[in-house]
């Protein structure tokens, strides 16, 4: 070993030193080999530490133990072996050593071929190479040479040298002066070009948002011109014809009212204020003064008829000859038979009246054993989409004229032999027609005319017998009850919005068809809101 390199860290300070002795004295006193200040330490020994060589390696001979020098992070020792990149630290005094022997190998270059050995006069010669001032004469050579050599070029060649300079920064200025220009120009047209792009775009898209507008239109076209036929295929066989009838009841003891003994055809009616209007008793012999009439409902699902209350529950209300025969007799009115017909099936429904609204005109039924319903469809209702706007089309589904329409739509040998044979009484003929399959709903369109709160007002067609049709909207599904005509005017009909029979069917009980029974359609309600301005119309429910 020749002696240790000594890497000194006292703070922000840094030093080395590079000691070649057998014994190396660390510390403060004059006799030490490497010194230190004595204010770096909390006390002031004359050695810190103390390094000797032992068997070619340094070794730690002696130190205060007052100083708690700690060797690579743990406790300093006496005889602790220092090798290559050892740190001793004194933390009281932020001093930090670290060793290298001088012919050791690098800390973290590992070791190939051996150390290389130098010949002791090529060692001598760098050190004195090192000492000396050759280095500032090879300065002074080439700059005195690099002046002469200036001093000895011709003028002219200056000249041309410095012309071609000028020309060649000139050139470079030159190209990039045109090429910004050309640059700028290109963003100018680039720029132009964008905008000219933006206005093409603005364009289509005006475009497109005309060709839009037209294709919705085109399509509301279309959808108008087939709401008719595609509601009556899919949801006809869901618009029933209803057969009531109602009679007087004797105030107090409840027994019917009966037509004289005489009195042979059931019904009849006299021309009102004449002597033929019969006298109704509830004593004798002859028939019960049975009253029939027909109206329209339509199945929503789980056994419910949604119809009107004039037809479910008053029909005396809306009948003539209720007011003839209530101004002669001392009786109440009341329904006696509700029966309903459905497309495609024989067989009658019985119905039984659930709820009525006290505003609308509105009636819930039930049908006798809804669990032996065969499958009818459901309407759906929609009762919070934009169908239900001014201008928007409709579509009525009902039976207007009861079984007199149906019979018209017959051949007229056909019609005359059904009359003659089952005319005599309304519930007969009605039995006869289902039998035959003959119980279809009619169906005509309009639009919407106005809106109120508590009424759709539209133009599509109908008459006496159609009072608790469906009307449809152009989504497709039921958006109104119709309930009336107004007698002044030619097409203008009313509806009742179909919320308040939705609020109706709850109070019933009835369920969405999501969770009602099954044989039932799709009863999903729009979640657009509805837009309805009020308009003042009088209604006269005569139907």
């Amino acid at each position: 070993m020749n002696g240790l390199v000594i890497h000194v860290e006292a703070g922000e300070a840094r030093h080395t030193e590079v000691i070649s002795q057998d014994r190396i004295r660390i510390g403060t006193g004059a006799a030490c080999d490497l010194r230190f200040r004595s204010e770096l330490f909390p006390e002031t020994p004359d050695v810190v530490l103390e390094l000797a060589r032992s068997n070619g390696h340094f070794r730690v001979a002696s130190f205060p133990p007052a100083l708690e020098l700690t060797h690579n992070d743990l406790p300093l020792t006496i005889g602790a072996e220092i090798v290559d990149g050892d740190r001793v630290r004194l933390a009281a005094a932020d001093l930090e050593l670290q060793f290298f022997p001088i012919n050791a190998a690098p800390a973290l270059i590992p070791k190939r071929r051996g150390d290389v050995l130098v010949a002791p006069f090529i060692e001598q010669a760098a050190l004195d190479a090192a000492a000396t001032s050759r280095r500032d004469d090879a300065k002074v050579f080439l700059r005195e040479f690099t002046r002469e050599l200036v001093r000895e070029i011709n003028p002219s060649t200056k000249v041309i040298t410095l012309l071609i300079a000028v020309a060649l920064v000139g050139g470079i200025l030159y190209l990039g002066f045109a090429g910004f220009k050309e640059l700028k120009q290109s963003r100018r047209q680039l720029e132009a070009q964008n905008e000219r792009i933006a206005v093409l775009n603005d364009q289509m898209r005006q475009s497109q948002q005309q060709f839009e507008q037209v294709d919705r239109t085109n399509r509301g076209i279309i959808n108008s011109l087939s709401l008719a036929p595609s509601v009556w295929s899919e949801y006809s066989a869901g618009v029933c014809l209803i057969s009531g009838t109602y009679i007087f009841v004797e105030t107090g003891t409840g027994r019917p009212l009966r037509y004289p003994e005489t009195q042979t055809a059931a019904g009849t009616v006299a021309e009102e204020g004449t002597e033929q209007t019969p006298l109704l008793t509830p004593g004798g012999r002859g028939s019960v003064a049975e009253f029939p009439y027909v109206g329209t409902g339509f199945y929503v699902g789980g056994g419910y008829v949604v119809t009107n209350r004039h037809i479910a529950a008053e029909p005396w209300a809306a009948d003539e000859r209720s007011m003839i025969y209530g101004s002669t007799v001392s009786g109440q009115p009341r329904v006696s038979k509700l029966v309903a017909y459905f497309p495609g099936q024989r067989q009658s429904f019985a119905l039984r009246l659930k709820n009525t609204s006290r505003q609308d005109d509105l009636a819930v039924c039930m049908m006798d054993a809804a669990e032996k319903v065969p499958p009818i469809p459901a309407l759906p209702l929609d009762e919070n989409s934009d169908a239900a706007a001014v201008g928007k089309a409709v579509v009525l589904m009902g039976y207007p004229s009861g079984p007199d329409r149906i019979l018209a739509s017959l051949p007229e040998g056909d019609a005359n032999g059904i009359k003659q044979r089952f005319g005599s009484s309304l519930d007969v003929l009605v039995g006869h027609l289902a039998d035959r399959q003959l119980i279809k709903p009619l169906t005509t369109q309009g639009n919407i005319t106005a809106l109120e709160g508590h009424r759709i007002i539209y133009d599509a067609r109908t008459a006496e017998g159609g009072s608790g049709a469906p009307l449809f909207g152009q989504s497709g599904r039921v958006i109104g009850v119709n309930f009336a005509i107004f007698t002044e005017l030619d097409n203008a009909n009313f509806a009742v919005p179909v919320r308040f029979a939705v609020a109706l069917l709850a109070r019933a009980g009835w369920k969405p068809a999501e969770t009602s029974e099954t044989n039932t359609n799709s009863n999903a309600n729009a979640n657009a809101k509805d837009s309805r301005p009020s308009t003042a119309a009088n209604a006269n429910q005569s139907k």
